[in-house]
């Protein structure tokens, strides 16, 4: 499991975000507010968060999740 606090240059807000991984499949959650937290599957730990982020719409959610990569430094 891998946290990522996550930004965009064009948004006023933060998103803390979780990877796990299982079998090869990546499963993200991300925090959207005080209630509102959306979770996101996919074969990459990159669509995982792109399809957790889909809420935020285009392109804020492929690019936030573009730069995802576990292992590496989980703040962006």
């Amino acid at each position: 499991m891998e946290r990522f606090h996550l930004a965009h240059t064009e948004l006023d807000l933060w998103i803390d975000v979780t990877v796990h991984e299982r079998d090869g499949r990546y499963m993200a959650t991300a925090d959207l507010g005080e209630d509102s937290r959306d979770v996101g599957v996919g074969d990459t730990p990159q669509e995982a968060v792109r399809a957790a982020l889909k809420t935020l719409g285009e392109p804020y959610a492929s690019e936030m999740a573009e730069g995802v990569e576990l292992g590496k430094d989980a703040t962006r």
